[in-house]
């Protein structure tokens, strides 16, 4: 059987090709997935200007045309609303936890079913707060040492990390010029979750429960 050149070129090049698109693509992909890894779905700056008005995202939003209420967006209120979303764990790391309003949304995720651990510094938490979280049956951990669990995350769901120089703290809230970026790729959702396990398992040993006990019952 005669071949012509041209169909016998056809055939050797056709795979060639075929593997050199595969190639370009799948190059592609991996770039795209290397840019989205390191850019942060949303961004927010603290202190707001002022409270959001509770009828902000109402159906019928605010009707009142004296509300003293902010009527846009405010960033305290979008961490909350992510905060609440948490279907399945919340993972908190925090060097300072005292926001009640905060530590409430940590209680109600708790009380929904939602798996809750806590991360803090030994040195600036709040005694009242640590006997709110524990009365709830959340488990709160800390550092064992002199230095300072200087850390502010949470990661949500597993799919999220919320991160910056933003602390649940009073000043966080109102006064502090603070920032929150949330990134959603995997690759730095399973760092930021092996660090929480690594300390998680590190200042759970009962050498470190047994330095807590003796701080809190003086």
């Amino acid at each position: 059987m005669h071949v012509s050149w041209p169909t016998l070129v056809s055939c050797v090049a056709s795979p060639i090709l075929l593997f050199i698109a595969y190639r370009l693509q799948t190059q592609s992909e991996k770039r795209s997935e290397r840019s989205a890894a390191v850019t942060p779905s949303e961004v927010l700056f603290f202190p707001d200007q002022g409270l959001q008005c509770p009828r902000l995202n109402s159906w019928r939003g605010c009707l009142d045309p004296k509300c003293q209420f902010k009527h846009n967006p405010q960033s305290l209120a979008r961490l909350e609303a992510i905060l609440k979303s948490a279907t399945v764990s919340l993972e908190v790391c925090m060097f300072v936890i005292a926001s009640k309003q905060l530590i409430d949304i940590i209680i109600e995720a708790h009380a929904r079913g939602v798996k809750v651990r806590c991360i803090s510094d030994n040195q600036d938490m709040d005694g009242a707060v640590l006997r709110s979280l524990r009365s709830q049956g959340i488990v709160i951990r800390f550092d064992k040492s002199d230095y300072l669990m200087h850390h502010k995350f949470v990661v949500v769901d597993n799919k999220m990390v919320l991160t910056g120089s933003y602390n649940f703290s009073r000043g966080g809230m109102g006064v502090n010029r603070e920032n929150i970026i949330m990134v959603h790729s995997r690759h730095i959702v399973s760092a930021y979750l092996k660090e929480f396990q690594d300390m998680w398992d590190l200042y759970g040993t009962k050498k470190v429960l047994i330095q807590l006990q003796k701080r809190h019952s003086l």
